[in-house]
């Protein structure tokens, strides 16, 4: 038995031994963080540095829920390191640390302090220019994609901006490539459809994505979002100002429009006033176009019903025929292909019962049941 036993144990330790191997193999395979920074500063293009470093300006940036000067321990914890990677990192941050004059002061005296080479597009980095913005939407309108084309010395890059009209026209996602505008442009629409691309100035680039900025974020964070958040926001401060904000709602064009439909046969079955009451405020929702909708609007719209008494039950109970009799009327004014509308007309009868369902429910509870 004993034998048996020392058998047994000395096969465990050759595994344990072989598994010890394997994890040094491993963790020998796996780079530090300075090899990352080492790798990004020899990469030709600019980008790989650059995210990295705005990603840097992401986790440091001070925390009104936590530790207020995190900043400062990242930049700290950069300083006490002589690589010339990190120097090159340093210089990236005293550029791109534009709202915080303190740390980007506090980097550029670090960099000149040391006697490390930096390339010269970090040198040239001041200016980087924005030469061309293009905006990019799907033909139903729930968020628009800002693309910007940018020359950094000899190299270009693209970088985007997502907006989501659907959670308040705020910014959810952005990102960079190293490669050409024109390139980018033109490889999306290989696979795009129904999308439409329009060129607009870059002062109104930057006018649409700052007050995008401004807006609250309900959507979770992308996972790409973080390496770029900060260098989105130091090129759009480079770009023109005085351009033109996203137009608001043209709400008398919108009066207008109803007082349209409700002339059509397809209206007929809607006679009550509340009915155009109804309607202007279901045209409140998502984008706030009146001739576009998307199921993900229909979702939004009627997905989670909220009944406050301030319509006529039986006209509230109306909204998804009221606008199934709409939206096809609106995209034809808009020129949106059937197919596209089916979807959506599907997607509200997907949800018809259940909104009815969740309507009497808030009603029952706040006790609306008897109002006609």
């Amino acid at each position: 038995m004993r034998d048996k036993r020392r058998a047994r144990k000395a096969k465990q330790a050759r595994r344990d031994v072989r598994r010890a191997a394997r994890r040094a193999r491993k963790n020998a395979a796996e780079p530090t963080l300075m090899d990352i920074l080492r790798r990004a500063v020899a990469r030709e293009h600019p980008l790989h540095l650059l995210s990295i470093a705005s990603l840097f300006i992401n986790v440091g940036k001070p925390d009104p829920h936590g530790r207020e000067r995190y900043l400062d321990d990242v930049l700290t914890s950069w300083i006490g390191a002589r690589d010339p990677a990190v120097t090159a990192v340093l210089a990236v941050l005293a550029e791109l640390l534009v709202d915080e004059p303190a740390a980007q002061l506090r980097c550029r005296e670090e960099v000149a302090a040391r006697n490390h080479v930096l390339p010269q597009w970090i040198t040239d980095l001041p200016e980087a220019e924005a030469y061309r913005a293009v905006r990019r939407r799907h033909v139903l309108a729930d968020a628009d994609e800002l693309v910007l084309g940018v020359r950094l010395g000899r190299h270009e890059m693209t970088v985007a901006v997502f907006i989501d009209h659907l959670g308040c026209s705020s910014v959810v996602d952005g990102g960079a490539v190293p490669k050409p505008i024109d390139d980018v442009l033109a490889r999306v629409a290989e696979s795009s459809t129904d999308t439409e691309v329009v060129e607009m100035s870059l002062a109104d680039a930057r006018a649409w994505i700052e007050d995008a900025f401004t807006k609250p974020a309900f959507a979770p964070e992308t996972d790409s979002w973080p390496l770029y958040r900060a260098l989105v926001q130091w090129l759009v401060a480079r770009l023109p100002e005085g351009g033109e904000c996203r137009p608001g709602v043209d709400w008398s064009a919108i009066e207008e429009l109803c007082d349209r439909f409700f002339s059509t046969e397809s209206a007929s079955p809607f006679t009550e006033r509340s009915h155009r009451e109804l309607l202007l405020e279901l045209l409140e929702t998502g984008s706030g176009d009146p001739l576009r909708w998307s199921a993900a609007r229909v979702h939004q719209t009627i997905g989670g019903a909220f009944y406050d008494g301030n319509i006529p039950l039986a006209v509230a109970l109306d909204a998804p025929d009221l606008l199934r009799a709409f939206i096809p009327y609106a995209h034809a004014q808009s020129g949106i292909r059937d197919e596209l509308t089916a979807r959506t007309l599907a997607a509200i009868d997907d949800l018809r019962l259940s909104y009815k369902e969740e309507v009497l429910e808030e009603a029952a509870h706040w006790g609306y049941l008897d109002v006609g």
